[in-house]
C-alpha cells in the first residue's frame, strides 16, 4: 500500500516505534520525529549483539535511517533527573518541558517536510498540529491516555478519596499551559485516535464529535511472549498474583491492598513489579500483603509471566493497559477494570474476570473466584482462552488495522 504519506512525530517512546515499524511496513512513512531513538542500523546491531538493555529498548529492528529524525537533546533532561530522583514531580514537569520543545521543532520542520498526513501524540502536538493544517496536511491526533477532562474528574475523586494517596497520582497536576494544550489538541485534529473504547468514551465527554474518533487498540509480539500451557496445576500451591506496573493510586492499587488483607497469604501471594510513583509512604503500610520487586527490563518481564497464575490490574484511569494483552498473551487470566481495553477482551470466568473501579469486595470474590479454578482443571483452560483471546491483538494485525484507518482517513 502506498497511498497518502505520513509524517509521525512523538516527544517519547510509548508505542510510537511500532507504529512507525507498521507505516514503514505499509510504505506510508515518510519521516518519523522522535527524541531518544537509535536511528544507525550499525549501533543497532551492535546493542542487541552486546545485550545492552538500556539502547536496546531505543529502537525496533528494521526501523533505522533516515526516514528518522532521532532528536536526543530534547530528552536528556529527564533521564538525568529520573536517575538522581525517580518518578517524581521534578521528572514530570521536565517530560512537560520536553513535550513543549518538542513540538515547536516539529511544527518548525512541517514547513519544507513531505506528505500529506501528519499524526502526532498528545501533549507534543499543539503547535505542528496547526502547522500541519496550515500547510493543507491532514491531521490526526493519538491519545495514549484518557482525556485530560476525564483525568481531572476520575482522578480528582480519587485524590479526594484517598489523600494518602494524592502523591502517587500522575495525570491529575499539569501546568495551566500543558492542561489547556492537552483540552485542545483532539479539537484542532481533523481525527482523534483512541486505543480504546474508555478513551472514546472520555473524547465523547470532552466535545470531540464522534465521527472523528477512531479506535485502533494496540498489540503485542507473539515471539516474544513466551507461551507455555501447563500440564497441571498444583492445587496446593498459593495462587501467585501479578501487579506490573508504576505503582500509582492511578491503577487503583489501594484497593487491590485492601482486597489482600481479607485473603489468607498462605493461599494467595501478591508480587508486585514496577517503580514506586511519589513518595510510597502509603503503599509501605500495606508490605505485609505483597512482596515488592523493583522494575525489570521488559525482556526479563515476559519471561516472568511464567511464574505467575494471574495479573491483577485494578486500574481507575488507564488510556490502553498493554499489559493486559501481554499477560493474556503469556496465558495469564487477568483482572481488571473497564477503564481499560479490559472490556473488550475479559470474558468474566472465561479468561479473567472485570471488575468495577473502587470495590474491593468484587476484587477479593474474583481472586477467590481464581483461586478455587485453580484446584480444578477449570484454571488450565483459562490460561489457553487468555492466550486465544489476543490472537488478533499481534502488531501484525495492528499494522492490517492501521492501513483500513488510512483508507478511511483518505
Amino acid at each position: 500500500m502506498k497511498e497518502r504519506t505520513v509524517i509521525l512525530a512523538h516527544a517519547g517512546k510509548q508505542h510510537s516505534y511500532q507504529v512507525a515499524k507498521a507505516l514503514l511496513e505499509l510504505e506510508c512513512l515518510e519521516k518519523f520525529y522522535t527524541s531518544s531513538y537509535v536511528s544507525s542500523a550499525l549501533w543497532q546491531r551492535y546493542f542487541l549483539q552486546t545485550r545492552n538493555t538500556y539502547f536496546s529498548r531505543r529502537f525496533l529492528p528494521g526501523l533505522s535511517g533516515k526516514r528518522v529524525d532521532a532528536n536526543w537533546r530534547f530528552e536528556v533532561k529527564e533521564v538525568l533527573l529520573r536517575k538522581a530522583f525517580g518518578k517524581s514531580k521534578r521528572v514530570q514537569e521536565a517530560v512537560y518541558a520536553r513535550d513543549v520543545a518538542f513540538d515547536q521543532y516539529v511544527a518548525r520542520q512541517l514547513r519544507r517536510q513531505p506528505g500529506e498526513i501528519y499524526w502526532g501524540f498528545q501533549g507534543s502536538c499543539y503547535a505542528s498540529l496547526q502547522a500541519a493544517r496550515a500547510e493543507g496536511k491532514i491531521t490526526l491526533c493519538e491519545l495514549a491516555t484518557a482525556h485530560v477532562t476525564a483525568a481531572k474528574r476520575i482522578l480528582g475523586e480519587e485524590a479526594r478519596l484517598h489523600p494518602e494517596w494524592a502523591d502517587s497520582i500522575d495525570n491529575l497536576e499539569f501546568p495551566a499551559s500543558y492542561e489547556k494544550r492537552l483540552e485542545e489538541e483532539p479539537l484542532c485534529a481533523d481525527w482523534t485516535i483512541a486505543a480504546s473504547d474508555f478513551t472514546r468514551r472520555s473524547l465523547l465527554e470532552a466535545g470531540v464529535p464522534a465521527d472523528r474518533i477512531l479506535v485502533l487498540p494496540l498489540g503485542f509480539d507473539p515471539t516474544r511472549i513466551p507461551f507455555h500451557p501447563k500440564k497441571e496445576s498444583d492445587p496446593a500451591a498459593p495462587l501467585k498474583l501479578l501487579y506490573a506496573g508504576t505503582v500509582t493510586q492511578r491503577k487503583g492499587v489501594k484497593y487491590l491492598l485492601e482486597a489482600m488483607q481479607g485473603i489468607a497469604a498462605k493461599e494467595v501471594e501478591l508480587h508486585v513489579i514496577g517503580g514506586i510513583q511519589g513518595s510510597g509512604k502509603a503503599f509501605r503500610q500495606y508490605e505485609r500483603v505483597y512482596t515488592y520487586h523493583p522494575p525489570v527490563a521488559q525482556e526479563t518481564l515476559f519471561e516472568a509471566y511464567g511464574q505467575y497464575d494471574a495479573l491483577v490490574l485494578p486500574t481507575i484511569f488507564e488510556g490502553f493497559g498493554l499489559v493486559i494483552v501481554e499477560a493474556l498473551a503469556a496465558g495469564l487470566p487477568v483482572i481488571t477494570t473497564s477503564h481499560s481495553t479490559g472490556e473488550a477482551l475479559i470474558k468474566n470466568g472465561d479468561n479473567g474476570y472485570l471488575v468495577p473501579i473502587r470495590d474491593v469486595s468484587a476484587l477479593r470474590t474474583a481472586i477467590e473466584a481464581l483461586k478455587e479454578k485453580k484446584a480444578t482443571g477449570a484454571y488450565l483452560a483459562m490460561r489457553a482462552n487468555a492466550r486465544q483471546s489476543v490472537e488478533e491483538y499481534s502488531w501484525l494485525q495492528y499494522q492490517s488495522r492501521l492501513e483500513a484507518l488510512l483508507k478511511t482517513i483518505s
